[in-house]
């Protein structure tokens, strides 16, 4: 990496962390003033937080992406363009559609397949390599089938999944934040169209830094289903454009569980919990999410349920680029 390079890179962290912190702030007293809010029910208060906060990281990310555009555009090859492009135009494609199902709550049958829309920018852009190592099985050409079948399902599994564990103060954005620098630690160390979604990847990263501000307990901003879709289906990106597919399959480990638990219940489960008076956090009945699984270790408040899913999700990060760099030897 040269040196305008790191100094384009550097600037496009701060301008995603700043973006995203501003922007959080002004989605927090907007919502509050019109009254575009949730109740928090995992407190004893109950207290109404903003509820669509999700976009302050989503301009963050643009804003970040576009900086890094500029420098590319200057001396680049097409490939790293189009990645950039193709991520962000999903990104933005996403957050759209999330954010319209934040104001109409369509129904969740329409709602899952929707990201399949979102898919497009990557498949015109063939971004991503049709032969990948799938872990226990070998390597797999899809052909053309990647563009038209692998990568609208890799990207609507990735946004739907992060949606499904969500619900606790912190945690999809504390999640996002660990699968983005596993990727960012992955893409830059491979070097070649991997260092580009590795950088976007590290953006993505602060600017969920600067949303977890507000997210963390007790939280004063929800990310909303336009937050949740818009961190799974760019953590899907950033993994589809930059090789990292395996990555891919070990940081979802967790929402496939997740998946499963909520596929018990018609996926008319909840991920919230239910609180005793000391404030800790507890779940009676049959786990519907592995918050649930979590709240029945002990007595732990909201931040340490999240915290113990946060040190999971490390786990299956540090076995991701495990895999990534020698099965895939990038």
């Amino acid at each position: 990496m040269s040196l305008s390079q790191a100094v384009f890179l550097s600037l496009a962290l701060i301008i995603s962390f700043l973006t995203s912190f501003v922007a959080t702030r002004w989605v927090i007293a907007q919502s509050l003033k019109k009254g575009i809010v949730g109740v928090d029910v995992n407190k004893k208060e109950r207290p109404k937080v903003a509820s669509i906060g999700g976009v302050g990281p989503i301009a963050g990310f643009l804003a970040g992406g576009f900086t890094l555009l500029i420098e590319n555009a200057q001396d680049s090859s097409d490939i790293t363009e189009e990645i950039i492009i193709g991520v962000l135009l999903t990104s933005l494609i996403i957050a759209f559609l999330g954010l319209l199902d934040d104001i109409l709550d369509i129904k969740q049958s329409i709602r899952a397949f929707t990201p399949v829309f979102a898919a497009v920018p990557l498949s015109i852009f063939s971004l991503g390599h049709s032969t990948i190592n799938i872990p226990f099985i070998g390597r797999v050409d899809f052909g053309i089938w990647y563009n038209i079948i692998v990568v609208p399902f890799a990207l609507t599994i990735a946004a739907n999944a992060f949606n499904m564990l969500e619900g606790l103060n912190g945690l999809g954005a504390g999640m996002g934040i660990i699968m983005a620098i596993t990727l960012a630690v992955i893409g830059l160390r491979a070097g070649g169209a991997s260092t580009v979604s590795g950088e976007l990847a590290l953006v993505l990263a602060l600017s969920l830094l600067a949303f977890l501000v507000f997210n963390r307990y007790p939280a004063k901003a929800f990310p909303g289903n336009v937050g949740t879709y818009f961190i799974g289906a760019s953590i899907g990106a950033l993994g589809i454009s930059g090789y990292m597919l395996t990555a891919l399959f070990f940081l979802y480990i967790p929402y496939a569980v997740e998946f499963f638990l909520k596929a018990r219940t018609k996926f008319k489960g909840v991920s919230f919990g239910k609180v005793r008076e000391d404030g800790t956090l507890y779940w009676d009945e049959r786990p519907h999410s592995l918050t649930h699984v979590v709240m029945k270790l002990g007595r732990l408040k909201e931040y340490q349920v999240v915290a113990v899913l946060w040190g999971v999700e490390a786990v299956f990060a540090v076995t991701a680029y495990f895999f990534q760099v020698t099965v895939i030897k990038l």
